[in-house]
């Protein structure tokens, strides 16, 4: 029992501290960058100390170029050749710049070893026994004499080449990890689709039959009583439409607007004569294309808060008419005094901002919205650059339906 309870503590104090890193990683991120250069600086100091001792002109000379150097092979190998190259698997080019920086390097050291006259006996020592097994090898030393070759390397590379390998390292953890999240959501995201597979297909089934039985009351009225008929039938051209555009990325605009009027239509013989309903429509709509589904929404608006309060003198304006290849489209609708009025200055719902959502998916930089509300009323001009019949489409209209 007692150790059931230590593995749970201990499970619940990494947790905590794993919570921890996460909602801080960046400032432990900041924190680990400046731990890492200030290593850096104290190992060249330290190199350079060791080396020369307090001769300050020469340790003036050595830390400022152990410290460049460093600093310069840290962050050019860990930040530049390493993401482009070794972990992308091109090896050969990164031998190749590795073989450059390791030549640059000696050739700086040793300009820096004969350059420096120094005066202290520490400083004299070290750099007299440097020269000499410098002496004579030239501008490839490191190619040529083993001794030189570890004397480079342990001078310019190994400081740099240490805290390298600790950010490899962290580098393929992170890597690791990254590939464990895209795996996980890739399988959760094929599960997700399975769900909605399913969900459509149950969806689809209750659009249909509820589309049948409409055909069906249809079919016992028609005659009997034409008014009801008729707005059965429209009821079911709705239906038809939404089943029939839920997939299409455009249609014409002819069929919006008759889709519009259905409903306008059915809005009403709702609301008899306490409603006062036009439709102005213009120009040939048949030679355009549009997104489904885009314009119900304000006209759905304009009845559902311009005349809840169903008080009389309500009014519903809808203008339909083409400006060169811009549709423009405009309703207005009254307001009745009371709370009516706050509802409509909200513009209600989810629905509206989805359209908007829309429009910027589908017609980006292509379209405008603008709202004139007074106590009066409240008017929504729409504007959209539509595509003609046959002319190809923009690229958000083809990937975003």
């Amino acid at each position: 029992m007692e150790s059931h309870e230590r593995e749970s503590y201990v499970k619940n104090l990494l947790d905590r501290a794993i919570a921890t890193f996460i909602r801080h990683q960046r400032f432990f991120r900041s924190v680990g960058r400046i731990l890492i250069v200030s290593l850096i600086v104290a190992v060249a100091l330290s190199m350079a100390s060791l080396s020369v001792g307090n001769d300050w002109p020469t340790f003036t000379w050595f830390s400022v170029n152990l410290l460049t150097q460093h600093l310069l092979i840290y962050y050019l190998m860990g930040y530049w050749l390493l993401p482009r190259l070794l972990y992308k698997r091109r090896l050969g080019w990164l031998l190749l710049w590795i073989v450059l920086g390791f030549w640059g390097a000696y050739l700086i050291n040793r300009a820096v070893v004969l350059a420096v006259e120094p005066t202290q006996p520490k400083a004299i020592h070290y750099v007299s026994q440097i020269r000499t097994f410098l002496d004579g090898r030239g501008w490839f030393g490191p190619f040529l004499s083993l001794r030189v070759f570890l004397w480079n390397f342990v001078f310019s590379i190994f400081s740099p080449f240490i805290f390298l390998t600790l950010k490899v390292i962290k580098d393929t953890i992170v890597l690791r990890q990254q590939q464990f999240q895209l795996t996980r959501n890739r399988l959760l995201l094929d599960r997700d689709n399975a769900v909605l597979k399913q969900d459509f297909l149950k969806a689809q089934v209750s659009p249909h039959f509820l589309f049948n039985t409409l055909n069906s009351i249809y079919s016992h009225v028609v005659g009997t009583d034409d008014g009801a008929a008729d707005m059965v039938l429209r009821l079911a051209e709705l239906m038809r439409y939404n089943l029939d555009t839920a997939s299409a990325a455009q249609v014409l605009v002819q069929q919006e607007i008759d889709y519009l009027q259905s409903y306008i239509v059915l809005e009403q013989a709702r609301h008899g004569d306490r409603l006062f309903v036009e439709v102005d429509v213009s120009g040939n709509l048949t030679d355009y294309l549009i997104a489904p589904l885009l314009l119900g929404t304000y006209v759905e608006n304009a009845f559902k808060h311009g005349i809840r309060s169903g008080t009389e003198g309500s009014y519903v304006l809808v203008k339909v008419a083409l400006e060169a290849d811009t549709l423009l489209f405009i309703v207005e609708n009254s307001i009745s005094q009371g709370p009516t009025v706050v509802v409509a200055r909200k513009a209600g719902g989810v629905g509206l901002p989805n359209v908007k959502k829309r429009l910027a998916l589908l017609y980006p930089d292509h379209h405008s919205i603008e709202h004139d509300i007074t106590d009066q009323y409240y008017r929504v001009t729409l504007r959209i650059d539509l595509t003609r019949v046959g002319a190809p489409r923009t690229l958000a209209q083809s990937t975003v339906q």
